[in-house]
């Protein structure tokens, strides 16, 4: 980042019209509420019509079944969300100066960065919302739980008086760390309780942090397809 960014703990609290791109990207969260109840209604509803034995019965594998429906699901999520990043940025940075706020710059390889990060999360998102929904076989079960493991830590590191060591783990060992893709200032330090994500500062790197994400998704999909071949539909 620019020098700029080094001076952007004390500007954000000292100037109120002052945001990053992440604050344009604030419909992330709802977007991610929307792709957890699409990913786990994608599988709970055949398991409620019991259409669920119709489909694994024209399969030789179960496991390609929930693999295919990951791969169709993850595919289109990131493209609507690759395209809603795409076009909220530039019209979200245009309301920001009509209306005097100042965005902090990033360059191009940032916002690039930004809209694939924020298209993987929610693909990512979604996937684990279908595995979950595989393992649950419950839509309000896999939805609850998928809420509580990505949202429920992004509203508690955007509390303001959260202690910043517990807003540290969070951003460290939950899903949540996922929303470190929209980073765009310098990179994290622990000064004077600054740089929290609440102040848009993560401790783990962009896509280091979608890679926690990524982790859990991987492993939720990994014991669902065990269960799925092991249990009966």
């Amino acid at each position: 980042m620019t020098g700029a960014g080094d001076i952007a703990p004390a500007i954000r609290e000292t100037l109120p019209t002052g945001g990053t791109l992440r604050d344009i990207l604030t419909g992330t969260f709802a977007a991610l509420i929307a792709v957890i109840v699409v990913g786990a209604l994608f599988i709970t509803t055949e398991y409620g019509t019991k259409m669920i034995r119709i489909t694994l019965a024209a399969s030789p594998g179960r496991s390609r079944v929930l693999v295919a429906k990951a791969i169709v699901l993850g595919g289109v999520t990131f493209v609507a969300g690759l395209a809603g990043a795409i076009l909220a940025t530039p019209l979200g940075e245009r309301l920001a100066r009509d209306n005097g706020v100042y965005i902090f710059p990033v360059s191009s390889a940032t916002e690039l960065r930004v809209a694939l990060g924020t298209a993987a999360l929610l693909a990512t998102a979604s996937v684990l919302a279908l595995s979950v929904g595989a393992v649950l076989r419950h839509s309000a079960a896999a939805v609850t739980a998928v809420v509580v493991a990505i949202v429920l830590p992004y509203i508690l590191m955007a509390i303001p008086f959260m202690p910043a060591s517990v807003a540290d783990w969070l951003a460290r060992v939950t899903p949540g760390a996922a929303f470190a893709v929209q980073q765009t200032l310098v990179e994290y330090e622990q000064v004077a309780g600054h740089y929290t994500p609440y102040n848009g500062y993560y401790p783990l790197a962009p896509w280091a942090g979608f890679a926690v994400l990524a982790a859990y998704a991987v492993v939720s999909l990994a014991v669902a397809a065990a269960l799925l071949r092991r249990r009966d539909a």
